[in-house]
């Protein structure tokens, strides 16, 4: 039957019952005339912790203790499933068979580097390489427009502050916009993430207006379908009683989902001593992980993110020991001021581990005594790592459906604004995925993209022989059940990267 006929039909068949101007468009409307989705939801969050990484000591390598292959000159991506984490994500070990690290992605949209660039192109893949905010919509917004997910709230952002980081309203200190290149603003304060998520409900004082009309409109319409159903013939009758229940269920649902909290496992309360912005940042994340895992639970949304901090990061992570006296942003600069002329190989003298024979190879530890300061900068990328790691444990320890885990159903796309943070370049920008999207991802995999590790006077080449991380912004809309043929800079997208796809 085509799908004029299904329409000219139902009119009819809501005429003859005598649907009045109430009934009517409710009734056309119904669940029961819409095609019917037995899959769960697949969730999203997108992560972002500042100034990048330690090079030696990031991601994995396979048993060989082969990292990046160079040069590129338009080699496939390599995939191994037998692969070690480095030190910085060895919290990751315990779901290592839901993670894909991704090495070699180029934030293209960027330009030269800086950290306002890099954070304002990371999830809108455009270019900003001027600093400025980004002109269009990030990749979470897109994704929200395209599904329009019946959820209370269509995403949340969440941000983890502390008091000594920037409040001002800028481009290193937002990473989400709207459509129209206006920044989405996080909450930072988790006492007012619960109470928005989960907000207390007043003992006695009834249902609110909302829920008080929409109660009133459901009895209304069901004693004038039920008034109708003598009118009619017994299949008829059946048909429109089936209706009924099927609009029933979605008030039950849309009660359910006013009231969500109330009836779902919830986070902890906020600790009578603790007030926002807090010098207590591990405090400050766990409360916020917590809210927002639970929000997934409880199907509060489909989208959402997690800030940590902003670009040029003004926490001091004192809580890792005495020795760390300095912000994170000032630590960062302690390292290797050039990606291409300390990992560059002139005339391409690589060795049979894809190494450069001649030149210091920034992905070697060998070589870690290029940054200063590294115990500190260690020891602050695992702690990172240690958050998104426990974000992570927390969905796989939450019931999701068909018997799965929340990190079963949803996807943890973990990003920074930089590669490295003395560079400010974006050449290899540390990501890392987690979960499997339904079974849509092939996780358990390091997923290694070549680059041209050339000198500095090759560099342009190696932009345009580089993968751009537009594609992993395609890949994530493309599980998600949003088909895009390019977001962000055009240009720069060649398609969703079809090793992270189950199929």
């Amino acid at each position: 039957m085509n799908k004029r006929k299904i329409q000219l039909e139902r009119r009819h068949f809501l005429q003859l019952v005598g649907a009045s101007a109430l009934t009517y468009p409710f009734l056309r409307g119904v669940p029961s005339f819409a095609a019917a989705s037995g899959s769960p939801p697949t969730y999203l969050v997108l992560v972002f912790t500042p100034c990048g990484c330690v090079r030696p000591f990031w991601g994995a390598s396979d048993a060989n203790g082969k990292t990046v292959p160079s040069p590129a000159n338009g080699s496939p991506a390599t995939s191994t499933t037998n692969f070690l984490f480095r030190n910085t994500l060895m919290p990751f070990s315990p779901i290592q068979k839901k993670t894909i690290i991704l090495d070699g992605l180029h934030n293209k949209g960027a330009g030269g580097g800086s950290h306002e660039a890099g954070m304002a192109s990371l999830w809108t893949g455009l270019d900003c390489s001027s600093g400025n905010p980004a002109s269009g919509i990030s990749i979470d917004q897109q994704i929200v427009a395209k599904l329009n997910p019946s959820s209370p709230f269509k995403s949340v952002q969440l941000m983890v502050r502390s008091s000594a980081d920037f409040t001002d309203r800028e481009v290193k200190t937002r990473m989400l916009y709207d459509a129209t290149g206006a920044y989405i603003d996080p909450i930072d304060d988790p006492t007012s993430a619960r109470n928005t998520l989960f907000p207390p409900m007043a003992a006695g004082s009834g249902p609110d207006k909302t829920t008080f009309i929409r109660q009133q409109l459901f009895a209304s319409m069901n004693t004038e379908l039920t008034a109708l159903q003598s009118r009619l013939c017994t299949e008829d009758k059946n048909q429109l009683q089936s209706l009924q229940e099927s609009w029933n269920s979605l008030n039950t649902q849309l009660a359910n989902a006013a009231t969500a909290s109330q009836g779902c496992m919830q986070p902890e309360a906020i600790p009578s001593t603790y007030s926002a912005p807090s010098a207590d940042f591990p405090t400050s994340a766990k409360l916020q992980m917590d809210i927002l895992a639970f929000a997934l639970a409880c199907n509060l949304t489909q989208v959402g993110s997690l800030q940590f901090s902003t670009a040029t990061s003004q926490v001091t992570h004192t809580w890792l020991g005495t020795n760390q006296g300095d912000t994170h942003h000032d630590y960062s600069h302690n390292g290797p001021s050039s990606f291409y002329s300390l990992a560059g190989c002139p005339n391409n003298q690589y060795n049979n581990m894809g190494q450069c024979a001649n030149t210091p190879d920034i992905y070697s530890t060998a070589n870690q005594s290029l940054y200063t300061n590294l115990p500190q900068q260690q020891a602050i990328d695992n702690w990172y790592a240690q958050q998104v790691a426990y974000f992570a444990q927390k969905l796989d320890g939450l019931t999701g459906a068909n018997g799965g885990t929340l990190l079963d159903q949803g996807a943890i796309c973990w990003g920074s604004e930089l590669d490295m943070g003395a560079a400010h370049n974006h050449d290899d920008t540390p990501f890392v995925v987690v979960g499997g999207a339904n079974g849509q991802l092939k996780t358990g995999q390091l997923l290694t993209f070549p680059m041209d590790l050339a000198d500095s006077g090759n560099e342009a080449l190696a932009v345009v022989n580089h993968r751009a991380h537009n594609d992993l912004l395609l890949t994530l809309a493309q599980v998600m059940g949003v088909s895009l043929p390019t977001f962000g800079e055009a240009s720069l997208c060649t398609g969703p990267i079809a090793e992270m796809l189950s199929s």
